[in-house]
């Protein structure tokens, strides 16, 4: 009982940070016909440590990776002795 209480409050955790770096994040509306790599480079990194895409596109990815071991992990058969 421990151990799931233990996954269901980790998976809680991810999933407030996930919701918080998403929403703190000032999106664009500009347009996006004159946009050059370095604009893209600014957007993504920031000018500082406050603004950026980065750890969005961190935390987007780390939940990519995690489904995808899911994913491997629930269709691998198991061995039958």
């Amino acid at each position: 009982m421990r151990h799931t209480a233990a996954r269901i409050l980790a998976v809680l955790a991810l999933a407030f940070l996930f919701i918080g770096a998403v929403t703190s994040v000032d999106w664009p509306d500009g347009d996006m016909d004159q946009t050059t790599s370095e604009d893209v480079g600014r957007t993504l990194f920031g000018e500082s440590n406050s603004t950026g895409y980065g750890l969005v596109m961190f935390l987007i990815g780390l939940l990519l990776l995690v489904a995808l071991l899911g994913g491997v992990f629930l269709a691998k058969e198991e061995e039958k002795e």
